[in-house]
């Protein structure tokens, strides 16, 4: 499963899910929107550039710490 966290470094929302993810074994690619990487920045905008923390998990997007929506992507629980 592929997945990735576009975060801002220091936020307490975004470790959560950090910690959610790997609770589940499911291992994420972090990319920090403010630490002078303007690649993470540029595709975090182009993906919503409103929200963090931002998962892409496989071709899904969850906005924000949504549990119950990465839970259905994983097949946890039903749509």
């Amino acid at each position: 499963m592929d997945a990735t966290i576009y975060c801002r470094t220091g936020d307490t929302v975004s470790a959560g899910m950090q910690e959610y993810l790997q609770a589940l074994s499911v291992g994420c690619r972090v990319r920090h929107i403010d630490n002078g990487d303007p690649g993470a920045r540029r595709e975090w905008e182009q993906l919503d550039g409103e929200v963090t923390p931002l998962l892409v998990l496989d071709r899904s997007i969850v906005r924000g710490f949504d549990r119950t929506r990465v839970d259905q992507i994983l097949g946890l629980i039903g749509c």
